[in-house]
């Protein structure tokens, strides 16, 4: 995810020099927000379905891909809030969210703000309940659930460089990390550090926005983070490319990235990259923020959905990609 506004995105609006492969079996714009709508992060519903976030509006927003005439819905909005920024699924059509008070040009929330909550859009009339806040904190971005872990949900912090764990049971909010290797720096992205994070096996993947990487952590039983952190891949040197966004990872363990200004890449377990879709001069991509895989009978597994911002062509997008 991003916190970007239109200030940071501005910022982030480079071209591209790399040589831009085209998609393997194509891609298509399933719809496209109104001006001002910039998309932050997105999960797939068990039905197929799309629910999505954004830094600009308090509201978890549906959408059906699959429709002949998409359009979105809000689902529930959030009370005392302007914004709202990662999502992960905790249990089936139970979706955590964070939402706070954001300070758009400044790319950062209020303190005291932030917090979690889950959401029920299982039910005829979504049930949200506030799980529990973080005070100290103005830049919870990114989360995730743990495989193993019923009810766990681990939340990047961009500003603090840190990870936190929330049980949405017992409310019980916990640091568990906080590395340099995980900050920001003042000179790229906003200062922006650890950003779109991913849990698989016991491993925790994230992006790092300022500092151009992608890395992982191991995990413990107990969601304790062991040994060092790992340098998976990292925004080429040279370039033109500002920041990693948020992910979505495969069934290969591939990672599939959204890269400012207009690009999504795939990374290999390995390290190898290669662009899949915009990049060079292309603007298509209109600074992509995050991206999810499809789900259900009608979702198609094989089907990536990726979010954008709409900086520069209107509000934000959601593309479908044949991977």
């Amino acid at each position: 995810m991003s916190f970007c506004t239109a200030v940071l995105l501005a910022f982030l609006t480079a071209s591209f020099t790399f040589a831009s492969p085209s998609p393997p079996n194509g891609y298509h714009t399933v719809y496209q927000f109104e001006d001002g709508i910039f998309l932050e992060n997105i999960a797939a519903r068990s039905n197929g379905d799309l629910l999505f976030t954004s830094v600009v509006k308090p509201a978890l927003i549906l959408l059906d891909p699959h429709s002949s005439d998409p359009s979105p819905s809000v689902v529930f909005e959030f009370p005392n809030a302007t914004g709202t920024s990662g999502i992960t699924e905790v249990y089936p059509d139970v979706f955590a969210v964070l939402a706070g008070v954001w300070n758009a040009s400044a790319a950062t929330a209020e303190k005291g703000s932030l917090c979690l909550w889950t959401v029920d859009v299982g039910q005829s009339q979504p049930v949200g309940k506030k799980i529990a806040c973080v005070p100290e904190s103005t830049g919870l971005n990114g989360a995730t659930t743990v495989e193993g872990a019923p009810g766990i949900v681990l939340v990047s912090d961009s500003r603090l460089g840190g990870i936190y764990r929330i049980n949405i049971h017992t409310s019980e909010v916990a640091l568990v990390l906080q590395d340099p290797l995980l900050e920001g720096t003042p000179d790229n992205a906003f200062g922006l550090g650890i950003n779109g994070l991913r849990a698989r096996g016991h491993k925790v993947y994230f992006a790092n926005s300022a500092k151009k990487f992608f890395g992982s952590l191991k995990l413990t039983s107990t969601l304790q983070t062991v040994g060092s952190i790992k340098t998976i891949a990292n925004v080429p040197d040279g370039s033109n490319f500002t920041a990693y966004d948020d992910f979505a990872l495969d069934r290969e363990g591939n990672a599939w990235i959204t890269l400012h200004s207009h690009a999504l890449v795939r990374v290999t377990p390995s390290g190898d990259q290669r662009i899949v879709l915009g990049g060079d001069s292309s603007t298509f991509l209109a600074d992509p923020t995050s991206a999810a895989f499809g789900r259900g009978e009608k979702g198609g597994k094989e089907t990536l959905y990726v979010v954008t911002g709409g900086i520069g062509i209107s509000g934000g997008q959601v593309v479908a990609l044949n991977t």
